[in-house]
């Protein structure tokens, strides 16, 4: 089949190439024929030199700017997306975390190759499953694949070494032993590409793309991720075997599970990870009912048994996927990366049960009990996460022993009434925080921005809840920030137009960190929208006037005045208060909204302002 795109990357450079070289090779012709004239025939001198030595020379300089202007046209705002894919393997070539380069790598790929989502599948238990995924705004992740190392896929993945159309599955005669259950995962997921990541001697990993927007993936974006994966595979081999060897020295010697150490590095990753990428996961903590009496009447030794015993219950309950680790004593714990509450609660009640069936048909009366909580809906902070699953334990405990709990609204770090400031804002300065973790120019821009409004919202008669919902968005309006690219967030000079377009993402990306959070839900229309412009010419939505959320049109002043009075990467210097000031009065009625202007002005004005003055000469 024709590659229609290809096709018309290769014309559109040859023709823009030539009508760049062509009048250049008639100005030649004509200064060195008015020199010439008199010595000898210059058509021949110059036509020989031109077609040997010049138009070749300048036609490959012009190749590769004409060809980025080229895909500039054919690919938009895709195009830096794309760039980006082809800088991973220099840029992550000395990395050697996993999830670091799994998370880089599956980025762009949504936006660069026009896809809702993509996969990475990593070899886990003699399986290949997929541990990561990046999907587009309001695009559900995809359900767990798991694929055999001896399934008909792999193998065909191995040999060919190049991607799979999943279409084609149901025709290929090497595929023809393809099981039911694994035809009916890839079918269900609606994956449309399996693209190999092999090193010299095996496949490392699998990426796995959901279906193009456009119909189908084209040669050229064939071509970029075979490129992309071939040349991380080496990379992603050696971060593997790095972080086995480093698992290997975190394994609990009596169970074989990862240790209490591991657990704690390991929840700390996943919080960065599905705070980048609006994921989710869950943390289950099991306790061994009556353990103390068993061991006290058997001795200890017996009371290992039981540990090994209900470790080896734990892991063949779980995925590939799920880290079981060894919490302490006749504690343990076990994270489920992807996994809302529900999912975790039923993993919970399979392991509950397996070790009440198991153990009773030794004759031994040792059942547990089970606390499910689940990021972030559970928790922002890793202590807020682990308290709400130790008090769902608890629950269980209290409760009658032999049962799960998950964490309810009771114990919950963010079932949080909006009537109690304090505690809202304690659990929103957290995820603030990451935010300016990550930039240090912006470090406070989000607290003084959350000032600026309440006062504002005082002015406007807000009071009680309503303020505190609009602080909480206001803490909130960058975190989102934690999706762009720190070549682009913490650039010293102007932005390009293609740069824009990212950090114009932002509160798409903050509004799907924080989606899963309901006590948030209120800030979500806030966050989303509070860079529209009141004339209509803002984003994401274009939305005009009074369609603008009032919290966002606030929220857009303030935000504005803290910008314009503190320095930045693009702009070191920084405004006077009176010249910010004067700047919003000027655009009032284009970029914001006049009457919440002339409510800000009149703020300064009043004598009793200590929160505006304090902040604005910090």
């Amino acid at each position: 089949m024709t590659d229609f795109k290809l096709v018309a990357r290769k014309i559109l450079t040859y023709i823009f190439a030539c009508l760049i070289v062509a009048p250049l090779y008639v100005i030649a012709l004509c200064i060195l024929h008015h020199f010439l004239n008199n010595w000898i025939d210059p058509s021949v001198i110059v036509t020989i030199v031109v077609m040997v030595f010049i138009f070749p020379w300048i036609m490959m300089g012009l190749r590769s700017p004409v060809q980025k202007r080229v895909d500039r046209i054919l690919y938009g705002w895709r195009l830096p997306y794309r760039e980006t894919m082809l800088c991973l393997p220099t840029r992550m070539r000395n990395v050697l975390s996993v999830s670091e380069l799994a998370e880089e790598l599956l980025r762009p790929i949504p936006r660069a190759l026009n896809t809702p989502y993509a996969s990475l599948l990593l070899p886990s238990n003699g399986s290949f499953v997929s541990q990561y995924n990046n999907q587009l705004i309001g695009v559900e992740p995809p359900s767990a694949l798991e694929l055999r190392r001896d399934s008909p896929i792999v193998k065909w993945l191995g040999e060919n070494n190049r991607p799979l159309f999943t279409k084609v599955i149901d025709t290929a005669p090497q595929l023809s032993k393809l099981t039911q259950a694994e035809r009916s995962a890839i079918q269900d997921r609606d994956i449309g590409l399996l693209v190999p990541m092999s090193d010299s001697s095996s496949i490392i990993g699998i990426l796995a793309l959901g279906p193009n927007k456009r119909g189908s993936y084209s040669r050229d974006d064939i071509a970029l991720l075979t490129k992309v994966s071939q040349e991380l595979a080496a990379t992603m081999a050696n971060a593997q075997l790095y972080s086995t060897t480093r698992d290997r020295a975190h394994t609990d010697d009596l169970t074989g599970l990862l240790s209490h150490g591991y657990f704690h590095r390991r929840i700390d990753e996943e919080i960065s990870r599905c705070s980048r990428f609006g994921n989710i996961f869950s943390v289950l903590f099991l306790d061994v009912d009556l353990f103390k009496s068993y061991n006290d009447a058997f001795g200890h030794l017996a009371g290992d048994d039981i540990l090994r015993e209900i470790s080896r219950h734990i892991k063949g309950s779980i995925r590939s996927i799920d880290v079981p680790c060894r919490y302490g004593g006749d504690e343990f714990a076990v994270i489920l990366p992807e996994s809302p509450l529900d999912d975790a609660y039923n993993v919970a009640e399979r392991i509950r049960k397996r070790v009440e069936t198991e153990m009773d048909s030794k004759g031994i009366a040792i059942t547990c009990s089970i606390g499910v909580a689940s990021w972030p809906t559970s928790g922002v902070t890793k202590e807020a996460l682990l308290t709400a699953v130790d008090n769902a334990l608890y629950c269980s405990k209290q409760g009658g022993r032999n049962r799960v709990s998950l964490a309810s609204a009771a114990t919950s770090a963010l079932e949080l009434d909006f009537g109690r400031e304090e505690q809202i804002l304690n659990a929103v300065h957290a995820l603030a925080a990451t935010v300016d973790a990550k930039d240090h120019h912006t470090y406070g821009h989000s607290k003084k921005a959350a000032e600026y409004a309440e006062q504002i919202a005082h002015a406007l008669g807000y009071s009680g809840d309503k303020i505190a919902m609009l602080k909480a968005a206001a803490l909130l309006h960058d975190i989102g920030k934690i999706r762009v690219p720190d070549n682009i967030l913490l650039k010293p000079g102007s932005l390009t137009d293609n740069e824009w377009i990212a950090i114009r993402e932002h509160p798409k990306f903050g509004v799907a960190i924080l989606k899963h959070i309901k006590s948030l839900g209120g800030c979500l229309p806030v966050i989303q929208h509070h860079h529209e412009h009141f004339d209509g010419k803002g984003y994401p939505a274009g939305l005009r006037g009074e369609n603008i959320p009032l919290e966002a049109r606030i929220l857009a002043i303030a935000d504005a005045y803290d910008a314009m009075t503190s320095p930045r990467p693009y702009r070191p210097d920084v405004l006077h208060h009176q010249e910010a000031l004067a700047e919003i009065v000027r655009c009032a009625g284009s970029y914001f909204d006049p009457e919440i202007v002339r409510v800000f002005a009149a703020i300064w004005e009043t004598p009793n302002c200590r929160v505006l003055t304090d902040s604005a000469t910090r």
